[in-house]
C-alpha cells in the first residue's frame, strides 16, 4: 500500500518538477533574448565574426597547402574579405542613389496603370474617387514604398561596412584561437579525454564548415545568375537584386520569395507590361528551384535536415531580436546548433528534434 500511494505523489512531484524546469527555461530564453536585442552592436559583429571565421577557414588552409606563410594567408584572406564587401557597399549605395533619382517615374507609372486598371474593370471614376479621396496617397506610398525599405536596408549594411574593422579583427582572434584552443585542450585534460573532446569540436567545425561553405558557394551562383538574367532583360537595379537573391538565399523557402518578388514587380512597372516580366519570372523561378531543389540537396547530401518549424521559429525569434540581419543569421544559427547537439551525446535528442538525421548524428 505504501508503494500504491507514493507513486502518485512521486509522478506529481516529477510533473511539477518539469514544469518549473520548462518555465525556467522559457526565462532564460526571454532574459537571453533581451541581453541580445540591447546589446546587438557588440553581437552581431561578433556572429558576423563567427560566421566569416568558418567561412574563411577554407581559404586560409588552401593558401597554407600550398606554403604561404600563416599570417600572409591570414591578411590575405581579410583582404580579399574586405575587398569583396566594400564592392557590395558601392554598389548598394549606388543603385539606392539611382533609384531615388528615378522613383518619380515608377510613381506616375504607377499611377497611369491604376487608372487603367479602373477603365478596364469598367468601374466609375467618380464612385472610386470618392471612396479613396480621404486617403493620403502620397503619404501612404513613401512609408510603403520600396525606395524606403531599400535606404533602410541600405543603411543598415553601409552601418555594417562602417564596423567592418571591428569585424575583421575579431575574425583574425577568432580563426588564430582555433588552433590555440586544441593545443590547450590537449594540455589540460588527459590523453583520452583530449581526444575525444578534440574529435567533437573538430566534427563541429566540419560540419558547420560544409554547411556554411556550401550555402554560400549556392547563395552566390543564385544571386549571379539572377543578376545576369535581370541583366539581359535591361532591368533596373539588377546587381542590387543579385545581391539580395544573394543574401535571402539564406533563409530558407521564404527568403527565394521574397528576393523573387520584386524585379518582378520593377520588370512590370519598368516595361508597362505583362509579357517582359512574365519571361524574368519564369526564368527567376526556375533558377531558383534549380539551385534550391536539385544543385543545393545534391552538394549538401544528408548532413542537414533542419524541421520546417524550427525554421519558422527561429527566423521570427532572430528578426525581433536582430531584425534583417537576424533573419539572414537566423538558419545558419540553427544549423550550428543542431550540429552542436549531434557531437555531444547528451544533447543528441535536441538534433533529433531539430530535424538531424542519422548521417549527421552518427558522424
Amino acid at each position: 500500500m505504501g508503494n500504491s500511494t507514493e507513486r502518485p505523489g512521486q509522478l506529481a512531484t516529477l510533473r511539477e518538477t518539469r514544469l518549473i524546469t520548462l518555465f525556467l527555461g522559457l526565462l532564460v530564453l526571454f532574459a537571453f533574448g533581451i541581453v541580445l536585442h540591447q546589446l546587438d552592436t557588440i553581437f552581431k559583429p561578433l556572429m558576423i565574426a563567427i560566421f566569416l571565421s568558418f567561412v574563411l577557414e577554407p581559404l586560409l588552409n588552401l593558401l597554407i597547402r600550398i606554403r604561404v606563410p600563416r599570417i600572409l594567408a591570414l591578411i590575405i584572406t581579410l583582404i580579399v574579405v574586405f575587398i569583396f564587401l566594400y564592392l557590395l557597399g558601392l554598389i548598394i549605395y549606388a543603385s539606392v542613389a539611382s533609384f531615388t533619382a528615378e522613383f518619380p517615374r515608377y510613381q506616375v507609372k504607377f499611377i497611369k496603370m491604376y487608372q487603367d486598371i479602373i477603365g478596364m474593370l469598367e468601374i466609375p471614376h467618380e464612385r472610386v474617387h470618392a471612396y479613396f479621396k480621404q486617403v493620403k496617397w502620397t503619404e501612404l506610398w513613401k512609408q510603403f514604398s520600396i525606395s524606403s525599405l531599400l535606404s533602410s536596408t541600405a543603411g543598415s549594411f553601409i552601418s555594417f561596412v562602417s564596423n567592418l574593422f571591428i569585424v575583421l579583427i575579431l575574425t583574425i582572434y577568432l580563426v588564430l584561437g582555433k588552433e590555440q584552443l586544441l593545443k590547450k585542450i590537449r594540455i589540460a585534460f588527459p590523453s583520452d579525454q583530449s581526444k575525444r573532446i578534440s574529435s567533437i569540436i573538430r566534427n563541429i567545425n566540419i560540419g558547420i564548415q560544409k554547411y556554411l561553405g556550401t550555402k554560400t558557394f549556392i547563395s552566390l551562383g543564385t544571386g549571379a545568375i539572377a543578376a545576369i538574367i535581370l541583366l539581359i532583360f535591361d532591368v533596373d537595379f539588377a546587381l542590387v537584386w543579385g545581391l539580395l537573391t544573394f543574401l535571402l538565399n539564406y533563409i530558407p523557402n521564404i527568403g527565394s520569395i521574397i528576393a523573387t518578388i520584386p524585379p518582378i514587380f520593377v520588370a512590370f512597372f519598368q516595361y508597362g507590361s505583362f509579357f517582359p516580366a512574365i519571361w524574368v519570372a519564369i526564368l527567376l523561378i526556375a533558377t531558383q528551384m534549380t539551385m534550391g531543389n536539385l544543385v543545393e540537396p545534391r552538394m549538401m547530401g544528408k548532413s542537414l535536415n533542419l524541421n520546417p518549424l524550427v525554421v519558422i521559429v527561429s527566423l521570427i525569434f532572430w528578426a525581433i531580436i536582430w531584425g534583417p540581419v537576424g533573419m539572414v543569421l537566423a538558419v545558419p544559427i540553427a544549423s550550428a546548433i543542431q550540429i552542436i547537439c549531434a557531437n555531444i551525446d547528451t544533447l543528441k535528442p535536441i538534433s533529433i528534434i531539430m530535424g538531424g538525421n542519422e548521417d549527421l548524428i552518427n558522424g
